[in-house]
């Protein structure tokens, strides 16, 4: 099933406590957040392939990010 996923900037703190730019993707359904390093698709991509690894109800869900607050 394709659920829409929020995408949102985010500071992390890196293992060195150093901040780093990331984002913060949340399901819409569930409210489940990762967090991801870095702001490209790339990390966005992979945000999402997390939330659905991670999946607290064991769906098995396609996540589409929207991107407007990137």
């Amino acid at each position: 099933m394709k659920i829409p996923a929020t995408v949102e900037a985010a500071t992390l703190w890196n293992e060195n406590d150093r901040e780093v730019d990331g984002v913060a993707v949340t399901c819409t359904r569930c409210g489940m957040t990762v967090e991801v390093y870095g702001t490209s698709d790339r990390s966005i991509r992979r945000g999402c392939v997390l939330l659905a690894e991670g999946c607290p109800n064991s769906e098995r869900n396609f996540y589409e990010p929207d991107q407007e607050n990137v």
